[in-house]
């Protein structure tokens, strides 16, 4: 795969699916391929007949596509899930707010909806806490942070066209907020509709808290509406190498035509509404964790309700940082990934590989982490391996707030009844291709289960209501693999701290050997 990340980018569609899908198909076949279509704006529109040729197969979308969520009441019932789904095969609806990172390295940052008014409805507009969140999701475990590739938002940031010699003739309505967020995040790119207009402005130099530091530049792009009758610019194409993967001298080169930031210095403040600060912004915004408070289908915090504030960091139970997280469980410690007994584990050395900073689920690891993630699962394999037992790999992304890849044996003659033993249930299991990267499959906010079996066969069920927690240690218990069907629950598998600590020795003692420095 090439570092390159070919995208197109495109205004309002407002229902002209047909007549977008065949000009991206004819660009593509001539200058792609393509690996994203990011659509901003009215995605739907009052006739969106077109889209059910899709829906049914008989067009097909030739791009992977992801679009943002509503911007007016009349378009909410088009979207079924604040949390985003898969619409049709080819087209993503990313969800409410969020960081998506592909497996290319690629960081999109998104904000569907427009700024919240005294009379807002809250299905349909953003607050100060989503901004907030997007921040911290994208600063996360990022010390040494440059900013995100693009960020998508509907409607234009406020003051943008502010020191820009050519500023377009026209009123336009601008967010504070999303300002606010783009001054901390640092777009490369940061894309826009609503207006009506095409519009690229100058690119602009982010500030930065130290006068000494230097920082990327942001280009912003307004995009008209697809299909207008003006003939206005509605899409956009880039080539761009995703910003971790960059050199830095390359992202901080300067243009000619490049200017100041246009937003005030203000902006910088953690605030968003430059008040006091309070308590809200010292806590840790997961965005993925949506499962672990389950918040009420077109509603987001804001008013006098409660703040939607899924944990704080230090009470996380598996950041390894954490006061409270059980570190007499811990194997072994590496720089990315750390390997901890389960408690209550199926059998004594059923293993836990997990992050060392907060992540929520495998399918968003930064790829440092999920490099380091594969040299464990190869150690633990190994381990296994001499008391010839093979491990299955498992993780459940519902109910759950920080990423846990569990690993437990099974003797290798067990192997081949596993792929229908996980199949034999009321849940169709999805059998994904060999080197499937997960990240591709189970979108921003998607809640799943996955099961790695040790002939590389690669198992992923979507979860979209209910789901047994215990699914993936009853499938193993079961009596054709480890007939421990009474250990199938971890709360029935009760260690005082003292057996657990003195196991935990026992097991480090034994994986020494095959540990990933060793």
């Amino acid at each position: 795969m090439t570092d390159k990340q070919k995208v197109l980018i495109c205004g309002d569609v407002e229902g002209h699916f047909k007549f977008l899908f065949s000009k991206v198909d004819t660009i593509n076949r001539k200058s792609g391929p393509f690996d994203f279509l990011l659509c901003v704006g009215n995605f739907f529109g009052a006739d969106n007949s077109e889209l059910e040729l899709y829906k049914s197969c008989e067009k097909a979308i030739p791009v992977p596509t992801y679009v943002i969520g509503p911007n007016r009441e009349s378009d909410l019932q088009h979207y079924s899930d604040g949390d985003g789904y898969e619409i049709c095969q080819n087209l993503t609806y990313l969800g409410k707010r969020g960081l998506y990172t592909a497996s290319s390295g690629l960081k999109i940052a998104y904000l569907s909806g427009t700024e919240k008014t005294s009379t807002s409805n809250e299905a349909i507009h953003f607050s100060e806490l989503d901004v907030i969140a997007i921040k911290n999701s994208c600063l996360k475990g990022q010390p040494s942070f440059r900013g995100v590739d693009i960020l998508m938002t509907s409607p234009w940031p406020d003051s943008i066209t502010n020191l820009d010699g050519n500023k377009p003739d026209c009123k336009y309505k601008g967010s504070k907020l999303i300002s606010w967020l783009a001054t901390h995040i640092k777009p490369r790119y940061h894309v826009s509709a609503l207006e009506g207009i095409y519009y690229e402005r100058p690119p602009y130099r982010n500030q930065s808290q130290s006068d000494g530091d230097m920082e990327i530049a942001t280009r912003f792009i307004a995009l008209a509406p697809v299909a207008n009758a003006h003939k206005k610019k509605w899409l956009y194409a880039l080539n761009l190498t995703p910003v971790d993967r960059s050199r830095l001298s390359d992202l901080v080169l300067k243009t000619t035509d490049e200017t100041l930031s246009p937003y005030p210095k203000s902006m910088l403040s953690d605030d968003p509404a430059q008040k006091k600060q309070t308590q809200q912004t010292q806590f840790f915004y997961d965005m993925e964790s949506r499962d672990t408070v389950k918040r009420p289908r077109h509603q987001h915090d804001g008013g006098n309700k409660k703040s939607k504030m899924e944990f704080d960091q230090s009470k996380c139970w598996f950041c390894l940082s954490s006061p409270v997280v059980s570190k007499h469980l811990v194997i072994s410690v590496g720089t990315e990934i750390y390997l901890a007994l389960a408690k209550g584990g199926l059998v004594e050395d059923h293993l836990l590989i997990l992050p060392i900073t907060h992540h929520q689920s495998l399918s968003i690891l930064p790829k440092e982490v999920k490099e380091e993630m594969d040299l464990y699962k190869q150690a633990v394999a190994k381990y296994y391996e001499a008391t010839d037992r093979v491990p299955v790999f498992f993780e459940r992304n519902f109910k759950t707030s920080h990423c846990q890849l569990q690993a437990v044996p099974v003797h290798k003659n067990q192997a081949p009844v596993l792929k229908e033993m996980f199949e034999c249930n009321n849940f169709k299991m999805l059998e994904l291709p060999q080197h499937t990267d997960l990240q591709q499959i189970a979108r921003p906010g998607a809640l799943y289960f996955y099961a790695e079996l040790p002939n590389g066969q690669l198992l992923y069920y979507r979860i979209k209501k209910d789901f047994p927690l215990q699914f993936g240690r009853e499938v193993l218990a079961s009596d054709r693999i480890l007939d421990i069907n009474d250990r199938s629950d971890w709360k029935d598998c009760h260690m005082s701290q003292e057996e657990e600590t003195e196991l935990a020795k026992k097991i480090r003692r034994q994986f020494a050997q095959f540990d990933i420095d060793s």
